[in-house]
């Protein structure tokens, strides 16, 4: 375990970790802190850096670590794939939430790409929907095995079919696996006319509804609904009850107000045992 404060006038830095107490403790002392940060609305993120510390560090592994990242100063950068081709070859997964109203930099796409190229995800929320989807992203260290990571490139109105799949859930066993779904690829940034530092989310998308169902019929989850989480953002998320023994079916109904392509990411997790999934292709 690994934490750090960034963007902060005087460079922090990384503290490794072999027990919880420990971290917590660490966390406890480095709260965010806005007098230490750069003053300035113009100065881009320093997060590259320091992530390419973390990737070239001598004392943790890196193989299927989890990397948890909350934004509100944006990058600069607009290339990153050499961390990128680093993060894909060592399995880790990038999980990102950020504030759509930064408090600087220029570039967000490279935290959408970083994540998506790492069948991590990044959402994209503001005020009390932030604080909602930066606790959501943290499922993934309770159920930490993913075993469902899909992108599907959509437009206009639509169905998606996520093929009958079963849990790794045992034959017999019923539990929790959550999920995350983001049916809003990213936000845009605004043109200068709206004001310096302003963000608008992207407007085409209209709706979303699906099920996660068991296909003898016994078991339902209905977005929307009184029972599911709301759209926090760019992402939902939630859990579901799932028997091992059962397979379920992933059905999704989008619909945008544009023919321009579109990026439905769909991600499922279990506390049992799953190896790596296959990452999307990357040039």
């Amino acid at each position: 375990m690994a934490n750090v404060r960034f963007d902060t006038k005087e460079e922090e830095e990384i503290e490794y970790h072999t027990d919880k107490k420990s971290l917590s403790d660490s966390l406890s002392s480095h709260k965010p802190d806005p007098s230490l940060g750069y003053g300035d609305k113009t100065t881009g993120s320093n997060l590259y850096n320091v992530l390419k510390k973390f990737l070239n560090n001598k004392k943790a592994s890196l193989c299927g670590a989890l990397v948890f990242i909350a934004v509100k100063r944006y990058p600069d950068e607009t290339d990153v794939s050499d961390i990128i081709s680093q993060l894909r070859s060592n399995h880790v997964m990038v999980y990102i939430v950020v504030d759509s109203i930064p408090s600087g930099g220029s570039n967000s796409e490279t935290l959408y790409e970083m994540s998506y190229q790492t069948n991590g995800y990044c959402a994209f929320a503001t005020g009390w929907h932030l604080q909602w989807a930066f606790d959501y992203v943290f499922d993934a260290i309770a159920w930490h095995y993913q075993f469902i990571a899909e992108n599907f490139v959509v437009s206009g109105s639509g169905r998606i079919e996520i093929p009958v799949f079963k849990t790794p859930l045992l034959p017999g066993y019923s539990d929790t696996c959550s999920f995350a779904i983001l049916p809003i690829r990213r936000w845009l940034t605004a043109c200068s006319k709206f004001g310096p530092g302003t963000r608008t989310l992207d407007n085409s998308f209209v709706s979303m509804n699906y099920t996660i169902e068991s296909t003898d019929g016994s078991s339902v989850y209905k977005f929307p609904s009184d029972d599911a989480i709301p759209l926090h953002g760019t992402a939902q998320s939630d859990d579901v009850y799932f028997n091992g023994s059962l397979s379920y079916k992933w059905t999704i109904d989008y619909d945008y107000n544009t023919d321009e392509p579109q990026i439905i990411e769909c991600r499922m997790y279990s506390v049992y045992y799953h190896d790596f999934l296959p990452l999307p292709d990357f040039k």
